[in-house]
């Protein structure tokens, strides 16, 4: 596959110009993908076990943020803010995904809950058309989103058990969110939405949960913008508009 590159809004001004002119859009659809950002964390293996998300991972996930504010994004435009909630939710979910895999059990039906998930994330950017269209803008392959929706029901599950209970949902606690919450199935009845409502329920507290998660180890990660060709690139610099003290 021909891989776009893009240089978020986070790192542009870390870049410098001659940087900026190898990466530039008219070189994009012959310049491989490189990797945006490396992050270390000890649930994730700490420094011995590195993890990563290339330019096309960050771009899809930034360009998803936004959509899910209704905010339409301009191709190689990710304004910082997206990028950053990207970054944010992805290490997350990434550390809690470990944790679960660490505790040697998988979740129950783990393929069909993340072709839930899948369905669920088409709800709420506005249909499968929308998710379609932003993994090919960004170079997203099929199974490449379903390996980070497998994390996220991983992330589900060990919330659940071991942080706080997320996935009962009563008959109750469901009505209510029908009624007072905005949600993708307005103008539905809610018994023709009850399963899918359920799904974006659990992942409104997954959300939640995780970034209350991410709050609490924010002094165990390292996170670090890589730039490949520019001065410090691998040598541990961690650029301030990443790091943990400055978010």
């Amino acid at each position: 596959m021909r891989r776009r590159t893009f240089v978020p809004t986070v790192l542009r001004a870390l870049v410098p110009a001659a940087v900026l002119a190898v990466l530039s859009p008219a070189r994009a659809d012959v310049t491989a993908d490189r990797v945006a950002v490396r992050y270390v964390t000890p649930e994730t293996g700490g420094a011995a076990r590195p993890r990563f998300f290339t330019e096309r991972e960050l771009a899809f996930f930034a360009r998803i943020e936004a959509l899910l504010e209704q905010t339409p994004l301009e191709p190689n435009d990710y304004p910082e803010r997206y990028v950053r909630s990207a970054v944010d939710r992805l290490v997350a979910r990434s550390m809690l995904a470990s944790l679960m895999i660490q505790r040697g059990v998988e979740p129950p039906d783990l393929p069909k809950l993340t072709i839930e998930a899948r369905g669920e994330l088409e709800a709420r950017l506005g249909g499968p058309h929308v998710l379609a269209d932003a993994m090919k803008t960004e170079g997203i392959e099929e199974e490449e989103l379903l390996s980070f929706l497998r994390d996220e029901v991983r992330a589900i599950y060990y919330i659940d058990k071991a942080i706080t209970p997320i996935l009962t949902v009563t008959e109750d606690s469901l009505r209510e969110a029908f009624r007072s919450t905005l949600h993708p199935f307005r103008g539905h009845k809610f018994d023709d939405v009850r399963g899918k409502l359920r799904r974006w329920l659990l992942t409104e507290r997954l959300r939640a949960a995780e970034l209350e998660f991410l709050q609490g180890a924010r002094a165990r990660i390292k996170i670090t913008a890589v730039r490949p060709n520019a001065p410090g690139a691998g040598d541990g610099t961690i650029p301030s508009e990443l790091t943990k003290g400055d978010r």
